[in-house]
């Protein structure tokens, strides 16, 4: 299973991968290079339009060309002539069995495909004949599939009773043939008996059989009874098929008799087969009617103990586990109706919508690329310039409307930077001095310390980026409301030697 669901996800992967680079780049050549060479537009939405519509037809389309494959070979089959070779009619049904393997099917749609395959190809085998083991094969797995056809019991039935040596598979299905109510064949019933009393074999299973072959009366009936009967009282069991088979046993010589009789009797006396059994309920009260009164009274004494000793004893029925999957039985059966089971209708009910929309559009498409290569020469050459001018248009109008928005985003950019800075000129600045610039930290700290000499306070240093790399180390003097007042400071340095170079710098004020 796992690897037919890689096998489905892989193809479909690939044949849009094949017509993503195949078909989706051809098509964007085709576009800018030969339909609109000396046109620039945006096409992500053409690529996301390509993209969508090779993901539809690799994974959708893809499918229904699978699915349409099938049924137009099985309709083939239904409708050959009764003159065909059988030979080719059944390859052909092999075939159309391995393609149900295939990658255009998951694995239970797949299966259901297979299903169909196999009880038609059934159905056309028993018309000729066919008992080959192939055909034996396919009789078993049409069965399988549809228990209750008669026509695919009877071959089996002819070939597994023939006296040879049995599988076990064969053997449970013949069980499950027999067990069939349409079915009750004294011979058969015979032959699994005395196959299962040779193996020595009980089991759920074989017990229905045994109690078959003694309502046959077969002939095997006593070895059954002596094989069986030591086995139903080891386990002391009271359940409908050991009083049915004790009934039986009462028809032999065994010495266990008593033994059967008062397990029959107790069986009456607490009437739990009256409502289940009626007619086994009165053959245990002909058993009980029998028993002497003193055998009676103590039946009846031991069942009514029985009965005090249940009532008191306390039974847990159900585990939390057993209340869960009661619940959900109880939802499957839609007795109860479950959230989930809604939202996963109502999930299924849109994505058959959907499935049914994108199908149509599908077979429109379709039906007007067919209607178009009917076309004229003409008519398919002014269809195309037709529709070479409106993807034309389409993109202009869409390449003129971008420059709008641009220029208006421009003029809008432009707006805000003249109101920022008409912002920033409201503020109030400060104004400092810059002395010198220098790219090393040791020479900033040297040249302060010679100016800290010269009493001048105010020394700061400012660490910025250079564009060629490393850093600028700006030394710098002062903060003053006003740029005059910074310049005559400069200046006063200027004079006394101090600094020989300056500018004033314009600062926001913290």
């Amino acid at each position: 299973m796992l690897y037919q669901t890689l096998k489905f996800y892989l193809a479909r992967i690939a044949v849009s991968l094949i017509l993503i680079f195949g078909l989706g780049f051809t098509l964007l050549f085709f576009l800018h290079e030969v339909a609109l060479p000396n046109v620039l537009f945006d096409d992500a939405p053409i690529q996301w339009a390509i993209f969508l519509v090779c993901l539809f037809f690799g994974f959708i389309a893809y499918g229904m060309v699978g699915e349409q494959r099938f049924f137009n070979a099985l309709h083939f089959l239904k409708n050959f002539s009764p003159q065909s070779n059988p030979d080719d009619i059944k390859n052909q049904y092999e075939n159309l069995l391995n393609f149900t393997y295939s990658s255009y099917f998951l694995p239970e749609t797949g299966k259901q495909y297979r299903i169909l395959g196999v009880l038609l190809y059934a159905d056309y085998l028993l018309s000729i004949g066919d008992e080959t083991p192939r055909a034996l094969n396919i009789y078993v797995q049409a069965f399988l599939q549809s228990p209750g056809d008669s026509r695919f019991r009877k071959p089996l039935l002819a070939i597994l009773n023939q006296g040879r040596e049995l599988t076990r598979e064969e053997m449970d299905l013949l069980l499950v043939l027999v067990q069939q109510k349409e079915i009750h064949d004294p011979a058969l019933t015979h032959y699994l008996s005395s196959l299962f009393l040779e193996a020595g074999q009980w089991s759920g299973k074989v017990e229905p059989l045994f109690l078959s072959a003694l309502e046959d009366q077969s002939e095997l009936s006593s070895k059954i009874i002596q094989f069986a009967l030591p086995i139903y009282l080891a386990h002391k069991r009271t359940d409908e098929l050991a009083l049915r088979f004790y009934l039986f046993a009462l028809n032999y010589s065994v010495k266990e008799k008593e033994e059967i009789k008062n397990y029959l009797a107790h069986s009456y006396c607490e009437g739990n087969l009256a409502g289940v059994a009626p007619e086994l309920h009165q053959k245990c009260g002909e058993v009980f009617a029998g028993l002497s009164s003193d055998q009676q009274a103590e039946a009846r004494r031991q069942s009514e103990e029985n009965r005090i000793a249940s009532k008191l004893k306390k039974i847990k029925l159900f585990r939390r586990e057993d209340l869960q999957d009661l619940k959900r039985l109880k939802v499957e059966m839609g007795l109860v109706a479950g959230r989930m089971t809604i939202l996963r209708r109502g999930f299924g009910w849109l994505a058959r919508k959907i499935l049914i929309g994108f199908k149509w559009i599908l077979l429109q498409v379709l039906e007007g690329l067919i209607q178009f290569g009917q076309l004229s020469l003409r008519a398919k050459l002014v269809s195309f310039a037709v529709l070479s001018v409106s993807i034309m248009l389409a993109l202009g109008f869409s390449e003129l409307v971008s420059k709008n928005e641009d220029n208006l985003s421009s003029s809008s950019l432009t707006s805000m930077l003249v109101s920022k800075l008409a912002q920033i000129k409201k503020e109030d600045r400060v104004y400092t001095i810059q002395i010198a610039a220098v790219i090393s930290a040791k020479h900033a700290d040297k040249m302060i310390r010679r100016l800290k000499k010269k009493g001048i306070e105010g020394l700061y240093v400012v660490k910025d980026i250079r564009r060629a790399g490393g850093h600028w180390y700006k030394i710098r003097v002062g903060q003053f409301a006003a740029k005059d007042q910074a310049g005559a400071y400069a200046n006063r340095l200027v004079d006394s030697k101090s600094i020989k170079n300056y500018f004033v710098i314009s600062l926001p004020k913290n």
